[in-house]
């Protein structure tokens, strides 16, 4: 794995997570943001194609607006809320982007991802969602499984 692999964190929206648990929650790591394209364009548009039971031609036309939703968006925040509005009730992408933004930035599920992360590693009590130095990458990596299954997001 690359010194800064890409996230994509995605669950189940097809049914009452609160009854069921978080089941079909799922982080995926990739080298770069290429393979993440890639995979969302191809495996994410067939699993949206299984829950939805869209036809041959609908997942065509999903992967037509996906490809360009891709080539529109500039910033991958943008991407991911284009993504969930087409995927709304089937499934919802929590996260898209590098573990450095992962280890620091101010979002919503990153920031509760280093509350999690710091309860499990002793953090700091004034700063429950501080940023992860570099050198706890991997411990962060290992806890996003955890939170990806425990989490409330």
């Amino acid at each position: 794995m690359t010194d800064d692999p890409w996230a994509l964190c995605h669950l189940d929206d097809s049914f009452d997570a609160s009854l069921l648990g978080r089941k079909g929650a799922q982080i995926q790591w990739f080298e770069e943001r290429r393979g993440v394209i890639a995979f969302l364009q191809e495996d994410f548009v067939d699993q949206l194609a299984d829950i939805g039971e869209l036809d041959d031609d609908q997942i065509e036309q999903a992967r037509s607006r996906f490809a360009l939703l891709v080539e529109q968006s500039t910033d991958d925040r943008i991407l991911m809320d284009a993504i969930n509005d087409l995927a709304s009730g089937l499934r919802r992408i929590a996260w898209l982007g590098p573990l450095s933004e992962l280890a620091e930035v101010s979002d919503e599920f990153a920031s509760g991802l280093r509350r999690y992360f710091w309860s499990q590693y002793d953090g700091d009590e004034d700063d429950p969602d501080g940023w992860v130095p570099e050198e706890l990458w991997p411990q962060l990596v290992e806890c996003a499984q955890e939170y990806m299954e425990e989490g409330d997001f």
